[in-house]
Formats: structure tokens, C-alpha cells, sequence
């Protein structure tokens, strides 16, 4: 059985403490952990109330020694084969101690583990919705369920929570005491695991509650100077800071939403400025086949990466082979990002291969700011900046497609108000350049063998059109777009398949073209051309109308346009006073049916009609309703019979009818209603009231 000494640190906050301490004692299996108190000289009690409790070790200093030397001195005197630094701020739950253990001890190669939380740094805290201590332990059931495969590797653990072998402490050392009193000492030991050959472990199996730095907030100010004293000794110690472990979880979601998972495909994924491979570990635990690659120049970073990736110094496009990888992320801050560069990736890109591309933005607030007090931000350091416009000059001139994505954070208020001044002064378009700090930019290859099969296609007209249409449109019009006339292209190819009789690969081709540009007379001429041959006239016409000055071209095919839609609706009229005066009516029904099912007439239009050129309109609307239901047109029945209803909702034909049509429908209650609106409710009216009501005999 696996012993663990829990160390707690004690600086008042008494009501924290014995939240924690009851937690622990009601949450943990007994005999399977020690509790180990380092009290730094508490005023508020806490001391008299550690006093009288029996079962715990306590050691009380004279002064507050802060976190690393306490932790220190709780180590010394512990006899787990464990240690677990835990925060008095800290609610434990049910299952948590076990499951962190059976982490623990999976492998010889684990060092130290971590839960989740409410409330921590580096991408440990979880979305929650519990507003009591009681759903909390609620919701933690749901997550303390072991299972290995929530074991996520991690650069670093958070030490509000850190379980560590007694081991690994014996190898390596204590907590590195120049961080007292506190932040920082759990990066440092981290980073120190690590480098002896330790894994670390994120248990997403495993929830506790944590309140977060209750003892620092009652000065902000001096945990602001802490912290960043502590990250400068940090940095003088490793050659590296914080931003070295950062993850950037947007590139993440961006190669989620464009690769699903898949737990048997190997993925080949080269980072150029992974830092401390953060990033790359994080892709490594959701796509466990995944070979990583980076290129970093720091040295230190180089070799934390290096324990899981291959990791290059420079970028060197021989080391390489071509279309080798499935993703290539960039977030080099020093690399000058031009189109040799970037062409030469896209070379080493699988042809469904991804680049990804995260940049800083030139005309972010800050350096505006650091502008108008008349420093210069770009002067010193390393580093490239970029606009929007000049990245995608770039990304123009080479055969890929990219979205590019702003990336926004929230400003304090006096900054808000300076944005607010230059979109006042500039417009909206400046409020957005400037509140941006990243441009996220995704890149794909064009499919290289689609652009083979248009040039063969606009090069000798017809014999590849069929080959051409068994892609899919968006991806053909995606690809002409990155053609030299596109319009022209469009055109093309909507005239080949037009000729060909492939309708439906017509109009989405000049639709495109007209989007591109709507004055185009060529696309215009074209569209109305294809609608007039497809017998919607009318939209053929109105196509034609947006043009304010018309060619003779044009203006011919207008010409023909009214002539036809006269005829048309002549004909309609013609067909719709025969049903209204009874003449050869099966001849006529026919004739409607047929040019109604053809799309030569449209709903529209027959009630347009009936509207401004019949005079007993019910009277048409009725035999048109019941025609289209004799020939199973059912989608026009009601249509024909409710614009009855609209012109007299008394009229005893019509509830019939409707009543009659709802109830073929299984619409019994709406057609009941109707029929109890008739005032002549005669045999027949009684029989389909029975029929609404589930009764199929009368007598």
C-alpha cells in the first residue's frame, strides 16, 4: 500500500484550513496518508485550533518562512513514499487521492501528477457551473473515475496540488528555497523532474475544488513585484521564462476542426518556434501516433522540447523530405516570413496538409501606444512584426487558400477608451486593426491535380468536363479563383456544360462569376440567357432590368425575354378561363398539369393571375385544387384552396374542400374545425365529421 505525506502550509485563513483538513479526513481512505502542518506563525487562531487536533503533524514556525522553505521543512519529517504539496485553500473530493496514486505509480517514468480545478494556472482549471460545495462534490463524482487515457503529459504541475515520489525527491532535491516565499518553486521543480528523465501527468480523471491565492489577495500590488522578481530569477537559473511552456490552444482547436481524430493514423507535425514543445506535447496527447518535429533557438528550450520531438536548431528545408508533413505551425516571432520561405513549407505539405500561422499584428494598441509616448517598439529584439494587409500579399502570390482569424483580448478600461477615440477619429475598421493582437492565419494547398484538370478543360473546350464534374463545385470555383480570369474561366465552363445538357452544373458557375462582379454584361447576358432556356422568364427579365445601360446584345435577348413571358402568360389566362367556363376540361387539366409540372407556370404567377385576369376566382381556385390532387400534385392543393379561404372564409365549397384535402392529410382536428364553420352540414358534411373523429362505417 502506497503512503502519502500531505504538507499544508498555514499562514492564517483558519476557516480555508479546516475546510481542507475535514475534506481530506472525510475524502481519503484512512491509513493511506500522514498530514504534515507547517504553521508560518498565524494570527487569527489557527495555531490553538492545530493544537487540539490529534491526528495531524504539525511544525510551528516562528515566522512566516514562506512556501518552498515550508514545504521543505514538512519533507524532511515525512514517511510517505509520497509527498503531495496541497494548498489550504483546497477542497479534496471523493476518489481524488486514489486516482492521483494509481497515476502515480503506472509507470516507473512518472515523476509527479496533478488534478483539475475550478481555479489554477497553465490550462489546469475546467469550465464548471456549480454554485455550492454540495453540487461541487456532485460534479467531481462525475470526473473521479480512473481511467488512463485522461492522463495528460504536461512541461509543468501547478503546486496548489502535486504529488510527487519520494523518489524522484531523494534524486533531485528539495524546493529551490530563492523563490520564497513563494511562485515559481513549482516551475523550477518541474523543470527539474523533467531534466532526470520524470514525466509529469495532468490526471483529468481527478477534480478538486480549489478558491485560488486567498493569501495573496489581500495585496495585489506585492504579489505583482513577487511574481515578477520570481520569473526574473526563474529566467536567470533556466535561460528561459514563463511564455517558453505556452500553449497555443487556438492553433489546437484550428488542426481539431481540420483532422478528426483518429487514434490509428500517423501524423508528421514540425513546429518552427516550439519553445519548451508546450504545444507539440499538448497535440501529442490528443493524437497519440503523432511524430513530432520542432525548430527552436534557445538552448535550454531546445532540450526540454527535445525529450519528446525531434527538434532542430534552425530551420533547414533539407532536413525534410517533400510532402512530409501533415502539419507545419509557425509561431516564430524571429522568422522573416516571406514567399520564398513560405513556398518552400508548402513544398514539404501533404497534398491535405495544414499551415498554420500565428503572427503578431503591427497595429495592435499596445505598440501604438508605445509609439505615441515616443518609444520604439520594434527597434530592439529579434522579432517580425506583421499588418493584415502585407500578410496576405504574400499569401497571395502562392498557390494556397487561407482564412485568416483576429485574435482578441479584453483591454482594461483606459485602454478601451483609446480605442474608442480612434475609431472616432478613423472609423470602425481602425477599431478592429487595433484591438487585434494575433492574426491566426490557416493555409491549405490547392489540389494541384483539380487546377491540371480545368487548364485541360479551358484548353481544348469539352473532352475533360465530365472528369472536372466529378468534383465537387465549391472546391473547382475555390480553385479558379487562384486563376488568372476567373470570370472568363467561369464562363467557360458553364457554356461547355450547357452544351453538354449537365444543367445543374450551369448556374452555380456564373452565379459565382456574378458575385465577382455584378456589372459584368458577359455574366449578366449569360445567366439570362440559361433562366430564359430553363423557362423562369420572369427572373431571367429581372436580371436584365439591374443593367442600366444594356448593349444591343442585351437589349435583343430582353426583347425576346417579354415576348416569351407574354405568350406565357397568355397562355396561362387562356388555360385558366377554360376551367372558369368548363371547356374541354380533361383536355385542359392536361395541358396545366403538364406545363405546371414542367415549371412553366409557378404558383405564383397562376394566382397573379387569377388574381388580375379571372372573375370567378373561387371558382378557378377550387378546379385547379382538386385537378392538381386528381394528378397527385399535392404540394399545390392547399396553396389553391387557402387563397379561396382568404377571399371568402364562409364559402361552404371551400370548407368542404379543405376539409375534405386535411383530412387525405391526417390533419383530422384542422379539418374538423372547418367543417364545423359550415352552417349546411348535410350528409355528406356529417360523413367527414365522423371521419375526424376515428369513425370509418356509417349506417
Amino acid at each position: 500500500m502506497h503512503k502519502t505525506s500531505i504538507i499544508i502550509l498555514t499562514y492564517n485563513q483558519l476557516n480555508f484550513t479546516k475546510q481542507c483538513i475535514e475534506s481530506i479526513r472525510t475524502y481519503t481512505k484512512k491509513d493511506t496518508y500522514e498530514i504534515i502542518i507547517v504553521e508560518n506563525h498565524s494570527t487569527d487562531g489557527t495555531v490553538e485550533w492545530l493544537k487540539d487536533q490529534k491526528d495531524l503533524k504539525v511544525i510551528f514556525n516562528n515566522e512566516n518562512v514562506g512556501f518552498p522553505k515550508g514545504c521543505n521543512q514538512g519533507i524532511q519529517i515525512a514517511t510517505g513514499n509520497s509527498i503531495l504539496l496541497l494548498n489550504n485553500d483546497v477542497i479534496v473530493t471523493k476518489n481524488w487521492l486514489e486516482n492521483l496514486q494509481i497515476a502515480l505509480y503506472s509507470d516507473e517514468s512518472i515523476g509527479a501528477v496533478g488534478p483539475i480545478t475550478n481555479s489554477a494556472a497553465y490550462y489546469t482549471a475546467i469550465p464548471t457551473s456549480y454554485q455550492t460545495i454540495d453540487e461541487m462534490h456532485q460534479f467531481a463524482e462525475t470526473k473521479n473515475k480512473s481511467d488512463s487515457s485522461l492522463w495528460e503529459e504536461r512541461l509543468k504541475l501547478i503546486g496548489y496540488c502535486m504529488l510527487i515520489k519520494q523518489e524522484a525527491i531523494e534524486k533531485i532535491g528539495l524546493l529551490d528555497e530563492q523563490f520564497s516565499p513563494g511562485n515559481f518553486e513549482d516551475d523550477d521543480y518541474s523543470v527539474r523532474l523533467r531534466l532526470n528523465g520524470y514525466k509529469l501527468l495532468l490526471c483529468h480523471d481527478t477534480f478538486i475544488h480549489h478558491y485560488g491565492s486567498v493569501s495573496w489577495r489581500e495585496n495585489v500590488e506585492g504579489y505583482s513585484k513577487l511574481l515578477t522578481g520570481n520569473e526574473i530569477k526563474f529566467k536567470n537559473k533556466w535561460n528561459t521564462d514563463s511564455s517558453s511552456y505556452f500553449i497555443h490552444l487556438d492553433i489546437i482547436t484550428q488542426i481539431r476542426n481540420e483532422l478528426p481524430l483518429d487514434l490509428n493514423k500517423t501524423l508528421n507535425i514540425l513546429h518552427i518556434g516550439c519553445q519548451s514543445g508546450g504545444t507539440l506535447l499538448k497535440i501529442k496527447n490528443e493524437y497519440r501516433n503523432a511524430n513530432l518535429f520542432g525548430v527552436e533557438n534557445n538552448n535550454f528550450s531546445m532540450r526540454e522540447a527535445s525529450s519528446f520531438a525531434s527538434v532542430e536548431k534552425e530551420y533547414h528545408s533539407k532536413n525534410y523530405s517533400m510532402a512530409f508533413f501533415d502539419v507545419i505551425i509557425i509561431t516564430e516571432k524571429s522568422l522573416s516570413l516571406d514567399e520564398k520561405l513560405l513556398e518552400n513549407l508548402t513544398q514539404k505539405l501533404k497534398s491535405e496538409g495544414l499551415l498554420l500561422l500565428k503572427t503578431p499584428n503591427i497595429s495592435n494598441i499596445q505598440f501604438v501606444a508605445q509609439l505615441l509616448n515616443g518609444n520604439n517598439p520594434f527597434l530592439f529584439g529579434n522579432q517580425n512584426y506583421y499588418g493584415i494587409s502585407q500578410i496576405q500579399d504574400i499569401l497571395s502570390k502562392l498557390h494556397i487558400k487561407y482564412e485568416v482569424q483576429a485574435i482578441k483580448h479584453t483591454q482594461p478600461k483606459d485602454v478601451q477608451e483609446v480605442i474608442q477615440g480612434f475609431q472616432h477619429l478613423f472609423g470602425d475598421r481602425i477599431k478592429h486593426q487595433i484591438e487585434t493582437s494575433h492574426y491566426l492565419i490557416k493555409c491549405k494547398l490547392l489540389d494541384h491535380h483539380l487546377l491540371s484538370i480545368i487548364k485541360e478543360v479551358i484548353e481544348d473546350n469539352s473532352s475533360h468536363i465530365e472528369e472536372l464534374n466529378k468534383k465537387e463545385i465549391e472546391d473547382i470555383i475555390e480553385a479558379i479563383l487562384f486563376l488568372n480570369n476567373p470570370i472568363g474561366i467561369m464562363h467557360k465552363i458553364a457554356i461547355i456544360n450547357f452544351t453538354n445538357g449537365n444543367y445543374e452544373m450551369v448556374l452555380p458557375y456564373l452565379q459565382k462569376a456574378y458575385e465577382l462582379d455584378p456589372n459584368n454584361s458577359d455574366t449578366i447576358f449569360n445567366i439570362a440567357y440559361v433562366l430564359k432556356s430553363y423557362g423562369d422568364l420572369e427572373l431571367a427579365n429581372q436580371y436584365i432590368e439591374w443593367v442600366k445601360e444594356k448593349d444591343n446584345e442585351l437589349q435583343n435577348l430582353q426583347n425576346d425575354i417579354k415576348i416569351e413571358i407574354e405568350k406565357k402568360n397568355n397562355e396561362l389566362v387562356f388555360l385558366l378561363r377554360r376551367f372558369e367556363y368548363d371547356i374541354a376540361l380533361e383536355e385542359t387539366k392536361q395541358t396545366f398539369i403538364s406545363k405546371l409540372s414542367n415549371g412553366i407556370f409557378s404558383e405564383e404567377q397562376i394566382l397573379n393571375k387569377i388574381q388580375n385576369s379571372i372573375v370567378d376566382k373561387i371558382k378557378v381556385l377550387h378546379a385547379l385544387a382538386i385537378c392538381c390532387f386528381e394528378f397527385d400534385m399535392y404540394d399545390f392543393v392547399l396553396p389553391f384552396l387557402n387563397r379561396a379561404y382568404e377571399m371568402d372564409n364562409h364559402n361552404e365549397d371551400t370548407l368542404y374542400n379543405l376539409a375534405f384535402v386535411l383530412i387525405s392529410f391526417d390533419e383530422h382536428e384542422i379539418a374538423r374545425n372547418y367543417l364545423n364553420k359550415m352552417k349546411n352540414k348535410n350528409e355528406k358534411v356529417l360523413e367527414l365529421l365522423h371521419l375526424t373523429e376515428g369513425v370509418t362505417s356509417y349506417e
